[in-house]
C-alpha cells in the first residue's frame, strides 16, 4: 500500500453553509445555496475518487487532500470573515460547533479501530498504535507520524489503521488558529482599515512562504513534507484567497460554465496522471489545487455548468456521509491486510471493504452526526465545546489506560523470554540455528526447557538489535566513517574488520560473542544502504550516492593508515538486494560485481584475506509488509509450528548474492555461505529453534544472530587460522 492517504473535510466543519448577503457596493458572487451545493457536490466526487483508489488501486493518492483542504480554507474563511465583521463571532459557539461535527464521529471510529487493531494487529504495533490513535483524537498525528514512522527502520505510515487521520489534524489545527487570526485582527483593526483587505494581504504572504517552504522541503524529505501542517498551509490559504477575492470580484458569465467543467476535469483526472504520494504538497499539487479553485470561481446557474452534475441525488448522496465514509474505509482496509496476510486488496476483497464501509457510514450519519447536530450543536450557547471537551478527556484518558495496559502485557511477554534472551549460544542445545544445523545433519532436535518460550517477544522485536551508534553511520552531515570495537578490545591474538550495510550490524553481538571466545577483536564499520564498492549505488535512498562516494573514500584512507597495518582480515557482507549502476554493456549485478572485485584491490595488502558472507535471505521489502504478513502469522501460531506455517520458499527469499563471483576473481577472498542455518530444502522457516529470525523483512534479529556465533566462528577460524 501506498504510505499516504487523503481526507476529507466534514460537511460544513467550520463554516455555516447559510447563504449571506453581499455587503453593499460589493459584487454578488452567488455565494448562495446553489453555490454550497456545487462545493458539496465537489467534496462528494474528490470522496469517490480517493476512497476508489485507495481499495482499488493499491492506495494511490488521488490528489482529494488537495481538494478539501481548498474547501476548508475557502467556507472557513467566508464564514468567519462575514461574521467578524458584523462582530458575531463568538468563539466558544464556534469552536464546539466545530469540533462537535469533527469529533463525534471520528471518536467512534477511533474507539472501533483500537478494537481492530487488538483482533488483527501484531502485538509488536500495539502501542505505537495506540500513541496514534491518542494522537488523532488531539489533532497531533501528522506530527506523530513525522516523529515516529518516517524514521530509518520503522515500519511506515501506511502499516497504521489511523495514518488517514493526519489530515485531518492539519484541518483541526487551522480551525483551531483561524478564528484566533481572524477575530484577533479584527480587534486591532477596529474598522480603520478593511478587514478582509488586510487578511488578504497577509494570507497572500503567508501562502507564498508556505509555497517555497513545501518546495524546499519536498526536495529534502518528501514524505515528512507530506505530512506537515506548513508545507500544507498554502493549499488552504489558496481557499482562503479565493473566498476574500470573490467578495468583490467575479468572473463574466459567459466564461464561468467553461471554467468549471475544466476545474472539475483536473480535479477527476488528477489520480489517473500522477501519485501524489511522490509529488504533493509541491509544485504539482497545483493540479488538484487549481481544480477545485476553478469549480469555485465557475460557480454559475447556467445549464452549461457542471451544477447539474455536482447536484445530482446520488451525488449528494455520497457527500452526505463522505466523512464518515472515509473515517470507516481506511482501518478497514488496513485491518482486512492484517488479517490476510495480503499485500494489496483485490477486487472482490475491495468492494467488500467497500460495502462495509458504507453500511458504517451511514449508520454513523444516522445515529451519532445527526444527532449530535440536533441535540449539541443546534441549541447553541457553549454546550457543544463543553460536550467536545469532555468526550476527548475520555478519548484520551481511555487511550492512555490502553497504554498501561499493553505495556503490562508487553513486560508479562518479555518476561517469559527474559530467562532464555541470555543463553548461552554455545552451550544451550536446540536454540536457535543449533536447531536447524541439528536438522541439517539428519538428526532431530528437542530440548524440554525451550518449550513454549518465543526469543525475543513479538511486541519487542522492533528492539532486538544490538547495533550501536558507533558502529553506524546514516544521516549524518558531514558523512562520519567510524568503526566500533567488538570481542577482546586490548591484548587480542587477531584483529579483523567487518565492513557494509544495516547487514554488517546486524550480528554485532555475534561478532561480539566470537571474539570474546577466540580472543579476537572485531571492529565494525557500516553505512546505510550503502557498502565498499567502487562503483556509484544504483536504487539508493534519497540523495544517498554522493554519501556512500564519501564514506568509501574515507573507509580506504582508514585502511590505508599505519595502525591498521595489523588487520588479519576483512569481512564483507551487504543486502543482495542493493546493486550499483552499471557502465554499457552491464548488467547491475555484473556491476556490482565488478566494483566488488575492484574495492576490494585497493586494500593496503593483497597478504589480507577478504571473507565475504552471503547475505541471508530475505522475506519482504519493507518492515511494513513483513508485519502485516510474517509476524502477524508468527502471533497465531505456536513457536512450535511457526517456523514453517510462517515460512517462505526458498526460491522466493533467497537472493543470488554478487559476492560469490567477486570472490572467485581475487586470489585471498574468501566466501562464508550459512544459508543452511537459515532454509531448509524448500522452506525458509521464520521461527528456527524458539527463536524468530527477522526482525523486519530482511534484517536478522540480534538473538538469533548470536545463536550463528559458534558456526559463523568456526568458518572464520577456518580462514585466518
Amino acid at each position: 500500500m501506498t504510505a499516504i492517504s487523503d481526507f476529507p473535510t466534514p460537511p460544513a466543519a467550520g463554516a455555516d453553509l447559510e447563504p449571506k448577503s453581499p455587503k453593499s457596493g460589493q459584487t454578488s458572487t452567488r455565494t448562495s445555496a446553489g453555490h454550497i451545493s456545487e462545493i458539496h457536490g465537489l467534496r462528494g466526487i474528490a470522496l469517490a475518487l480517493v476512497v476508489a483508489f485507495h481499495l482499488f488501486g493499491n492506495g494511490r493518492v488521488s490528489g482529494g487532500i488537495d481538494v478539501f483542504l481548498v474547501i476548508s480554507g475557502f467556507l472557513a474563511t467566508r464564514s468567519l470573515v462575514g461574521r467578524a465583521e458584523r462582530g458575531k463571532v463568538r468563539l466558544a459557539e464556534h469552536y464546539g460547533r466545530t469540533f462537535a461535527r469533527l469529533a463525534a464521529p471520528a471518536l467512534i471510529v477511533l474507539a472501533a479501530t483500537a478494537a481492530l487493531m487488538v483482533a488483527f494487529i501484531p502485538q509488536t504495533l500495539w502501542t505505537q498504535t495506540t500513541r496514534e490513535i491518542i494522537a488523532a483524537a488531539t489533532y497531533l498525528l501528522n506530527w506523530e507520524l513525522i516523529a515516529s514512522q518516517l524514521s530509518y527502520g520503522a515500519a511506515g505510515p501506511s502499516s497504521t489503521p489511523v495514518q488517514h487521520f493526519w489530515s485531518l489534524a492539519v484541518q483541526g489545527q487551522f480551525f483551531l488558529l483561524w478564528p484566533l487570526v481572524v477575530v484577533g485582527l479584527a480587534f486591532v483593526l477596529r474598522g480603520r482599515i478593511g478587514l478582509a483587505r488586510t487578511l488578504f494581504v497577509l494570507t497572500a504572504a503567508a501562502f507564498a512562504v508556505s509555497f517555497l517552504y513545501a518546495i524546499k522541503v519536498s526536495g529534502a524529505d518528501q514524505a515528512a513534507a507530506y505530512f506537515n501542517s506548513i508545507t500544507r498551509f498554502w493549499e488552504i490559504a489558496a481557499g482562503a484567497l479565493t473566498a476574500l477575492a470573490l467578495r468583490r470580484l467575479s468572473l463574466p458569465e459567459k466564461i464561468k460554465p467553461y471554467t468549471a467543467w475544466t476545474g472539475l476535469t483536473l480535479v477527476v483526472t488528477c489520480g489517473f496522471v500522477m501519485d501524489g504520494a511522490d509529488r504533493f504538497p509541491g509544485p504539482a499539487a497545483l493540479w488538484p489545487v487549481t481544480g477545485a479553485l476553478l469549480v469555485m470561481v465557475g460557480s454559475t446557474s447556467s445549464a452549461r455548468g457542471p451544477r447539474r452534475l455536482l447536484e445530482t441525488r446520488p451525488l449528494r448522496s455520497v457527500a452526505d456521509i463522505s466523512y464518515e465514509l472515509y473515517l470507516w474505509h481506511w482501518p478497514l482496509l488496513i485491518a482486512w491486510l492484517y488479517y490476510t496476510g495480503a499485500e494489496r486488496l483485490t477486487l472482490v476483497s475491495a468492494a467488500g471493504v467497500l460495502v462495509v464501509s458504507t453500511v458504517l457510514a451511514w449508520a454513523t450519519n444516522r445515529l451519532v452526526t445527526r444527532q449530535v447536530q440536533t441535540y449539541v450543536i443546534k441549541p447553541g450557547g457553549p454546550r457543544a465545546l463543553v460536550a467536545t471537551m469532555a468526550a476527548l478527556a475520555v478519548a484520551v484518558g481511555a487511550g492512555w489506560s490502553g497504554l498501561a495496559a499493553i505495556s503490562y502485557s508487553e513486560d508479562r511477554a518479555i518476561a517469559a523470554a527474559a530467562r532464555l534472551a541470555t543463553a548461552d549460544p554455545f552451550t544451550t542445545e536446540c536454540l536457535g540455528a543449533a536447531a536447524m544445523a541439528a536438522t541439517s545433519a539428519g538428526g532431530e532436535c528437542r530440548n524440554p526447557d525451550l518449550r513454549g518460550a518465543l526469543i525475543p517477544a513479538v511486541a519487542t522485536i522492533g528492539a532486538d538489535d544490538d547495533n550501536r551508534g558507533q558502529c553506524w553511520s546514516f544521516e549524518e552531515r558531514p558523512v562520519r566513517f567510524s568503526a566500533c570495537p567488538n570481542g577482546a578490545v586490548e591484548g587480542y591474538d587477531k584483529r579483523l574488520l567487518m565492513v557494509g550495510d544495516s547487514h554488517a550490524v546486524a550480528p554485532v553481538g555475534a561478532l561480539d560473542l566470537i571474539g570474546k571466545q577466540r580472543n579476537w577483536r572485531i571492529d565494525v564499520a557500516s553505512r546505510a544502504a550503502c557498502h565498499w564498492n567502487a562503483r556509484p549505488l544504483g536504487q539508493n535512498i534519497a540523495d544517498n550516492r554522493p554519501a556512500c562516494a564519501e564514506w568509501n573514500r574515507q573507509l580506504e584512507s582508514y585502511l590505508r593508515a599505519p595502525e591498521q597495518k595489523d588487520l588479519d582480515a576483512i569481512i564483507v557482507t551487504h543486502s543482495a538486494r542493493k546493486t550499483t549502476q552499471p557502465l554499457a554493456g552491464e548488467t547491475p549485478y555484473e556491476s556490482t560485481v565488478n566494483g566488488l572485485v575492484e574495492a576490494w584491490s585497493h586494500r593496503p595488502s593483497k597478504d589480507v584475506p577478504v571473507i565475504a558472507l552471503v547475505d541471508n535471505p530475505m522475506f519482504e521489502p519493507d518492515n511494513a509488509a513483513y508485519l502485516r504478513t510474517t509476524l502477524g502469522c508468527i502471533q497465531r501460531h505456536s513457536p512450535e509450528t511457526a517456523g514453517e506455517a510462517c515460512g517462505r520458499p526458498r526460491t522466493d527469499v533467497v537472493v543470488k548474492d554478487p559476492h560469490r563471483d567477486a570472490v572467485a576473481r581475487d586470489p585471498n577472498a574468501h566466501l562464508i555461505d550459512m544459508t543452511h542455518l537459515f532454509c531448509e530444502d524448500r522452506i525458509c522457516p521464520a521461527v528456527i529453534g524458539n527463536v524468530i529470525v527477522y526482525r523486519d523483512g530482511n534484517h536478522i534479529t540480534s538473538r538469533y544472530a548470536r545463536t550463528l556465533a559458534p558456526y559463523l566462528g568456526r568458518e572464520l577460524a577456518g580462514v585466518i587460522g
